[in-house]
């Protein structure tokens, strides 16, 4: 069985092993300051984690990469260099300072479409054996009825997510709302957002590499290294080619629903990874 040491460890090891080959030069001294990767799902973030992990020492590595970071107490944060997660704020508030904090966010409508056919793209078999609740009803359900779907946990991963994230899951219902006001949620979501040392936009990756290369001392990578790619679904394991399905006004009208919100804290963050 894999522990999250073992992942780590394998990771690390791939992770040296590309740091050899052209664009993907390691320093001669790891990474001192502690950095925390603020990951939201389906933004292009494996892809910087996996651009940052090689400069950490093994055991400076937090090895919980989901949202779990709580089950940590704060003796043991206090000793992670690499804190690289899917979290909220109130999971990240328990990183210590001083932190170099970094987030990444990607037009939202895109970012759902990507989730719906990433899970989508799941095999039968993948779903049954890891009891994949996300992947099960994007593969039973079409575009449209998944959008409107309220039940499996499905608003927080769809509705205004990048909202219920900077706010963190004590102002998340029982059943996905939010016990905010709209102008609430998105006050408060912004203020957190200004915290983050450097946010970035998928839609401008090299901006993002350089602005953390500059700031950790490394050396710009010549390819930008794409973790994940729906392109590529159909030639890895457990997964299938999907076939997307064309946007109608029915579907466009949930999609703007569903990120009435993040749609503002985007613009936001285009607003500060420009500056």
């Amino acid at each position: 069985m894999l522990t999250f040491d073992r992942i780590v460890s394998l990771r690390n090891k791939a992770g040296r092993l590309l740091g050899r080959g052209r664009g993907a030069p390691r320093p001669a001294e790891p990474i001192r300051e502690r950095v925390v990767l603020f990951h939201f799902p389906k933004t292009g973030g494996t892809s910087l984690h996996d651009f940052l992990v090689p400069h950490f020492p093994r055991e400076t590595i937090c090895p919980e990469r989901l949202r779990n970071l709580d089950r940590l107490d704060s003796a043991q944060l206090a000793a992670y260099r690499y804190v690289s997660a899917h979290m909220d704020y109130e999971r990240f508030r328990l990183i210590p300072a001083p932190r170099y904090a970094i987030t990444l966010l990607r037009e939202p409508k895109a970012r759902i479409l990507s989730l719906y056919y990433f899970w989508r793209a799941h095999s039968w078999k993948v779903i049954e054996e890891r009891g994949l609740h996300g992947p099960r009803r994007a593969k039973e359900l079409g575009l449209l009825e998944f959008l409107r779907h309220r039940t499996g946990g499905l608003p927080s991963d769809t509705d205004n997510y990048y909202a219920r994230s900077l706010l963190g899951r004590h102002w998340v219902g029982p059943r996905g709302e939010m016990r905010l006001s709209d102008e609430e949620a998105l006050s408060a979501a912004l203020s957190h957002l200004a915290e983050f040392d450097t946010v970035g936009i998928t839609e401008d990756m090299p901006g993002l590499f350089r602005q953390v290369s500059a700031r950790l001392g490394l050396v710009m990578p010549e390819e930008l290294p794409w973790a994940r790619s729906s392109r590529s679904y159909g030639a890895l394991p457990d997964m299938e080619e999907v076939v997307r399905e064309a946007i109608t006004p029915e579907i466009d009208a949930e999609l703007d629903r569903l990120t009435r919100l993040d749609r503002v804290i985007y613009e936001e963050a285009k607003r500060l990874s420009s500056g």
